[in-house]
């Protein structure tokens, strides 16, 4: 079955509702790293509810999740599909718990022709209950298989191109063996990242950490080496998904610094592979 352009480009879901509580956005940021060292007094708020949690802004990608998908029986052939790049646009700090409505709409389908598959993108935008914009995401889907239905060609917003000199700053993290395991709990509960047979099957040594934890990891890389631990500080952050990370591996964040625009890249030590590239965070000032 191809894909149908026009079909894919009227879908959307409007007035979606969704919520969240301290217990869900506290089990996200120890998900992603928070807290290993819980004497640590500079991520404490992000593991204690007290006197006000603090949320890493990526847990928009789960907690907002609403509307449900946009990709139902639209020919999508998903044993070809990767997560291929995902944005994300605060519009004010996270709240420890709240209220939300929101929208979805595809907002990009991008043919690169019969062998090299199709790019597809879905925006969302969440508000508190009260109207307030909280924060907007696009997340790009990689249908490899599913070229040539005669869409357009080019890209709307190209990858952010990273500065030619040596990284500013390098944040090291150490990913945990149970680190799939537990970001699982956050909502995502994909075979790939538990099963390893299933893994094998779709042809990884052993089950793979969720690219949208990296993604996680990343954001707290920059929190704690450019933000001083102030989420408040992060209008966007955007990457581009290039190899998947094995729990345990370590996750090496390259970090430039040009005034409030920081770009970023992560890198596993133990295969020496890019495995988040073309990553761009915007500061509040």
């Amino acid at each position: 079955m191809s894909l149908d352009y026009d079909d894919l480009m009227s879908r959307r879901s409007d007035g979606w509702t969704s919520s969240y509580t301290d217990n869900q956005l506290l089990l996200y940021n120890i998900a992603v790293g928070m807290g290993r060292d819980p004497l640590d007094l500079k991520e404490l708020p992000f593991i204690f509810e007290e006197p006000e949690l603090r949320g890493v802004p990526t847990a928009g990608m789960v907690i907002g999740a609403g509307g449900g998908s946009l990709y139902d029986n639209a020919g999508i052939n998903w044993t070809g599909v990767v997560h291929g790049e995902q944005r994300l646009t605060m519009h004010r700090p996270l709240p420890p718990s709240a209220e939300l409505t929101g929208s979805s709409r595809i907002s990009e389908v991008v043919d690169k022709g019969e062998e090299k598959g199709a790019l597809i993108a879905v925006t969302s935008e969440t508000k508190l209950a009260s109207g307030e914009a909280l924060f907007t995401t696009e997340s790009v889907i990689f249908a490899r298989r599913n070229g040539g239905f005669g869409g357009p060609r080019d890209q709307v917003k190209a990858p952010h191109v990273l500065p030619e000199r040596e990284p500013d700053l390098v944040h090291v993290t150490e990913t945990r063996l149970d680190q799939a395991a537990l970001y699982r709990l956050t909502g995502d509960r994909t075979h790939l990242h538990i099963d390893p047979g299933f893994a094998e099957r779709a042809g990884f040594p052993r089950p793979i950490l969720h690219g949208l934890c990296s993604y996680g990891i990343a954001c707290r890389a920059l929190l704690a080496s450019v933000c001083e631990y102030d989420p408040a500080r992060i209008r966007q952050f955007d990457v581009r998904f290039t190899k998947p990370v094995y729990p345990g591996e370590t996750i090496h964040t390259d970090i430039w610094l040009d005034g409030e625009t920081v770009s970023y890249r992560c890198r596993v030590a133990e295969r020496d592979l890019v495995v988040l590239n073309n990553g761009l965070c915007q500061l509040n000032g």
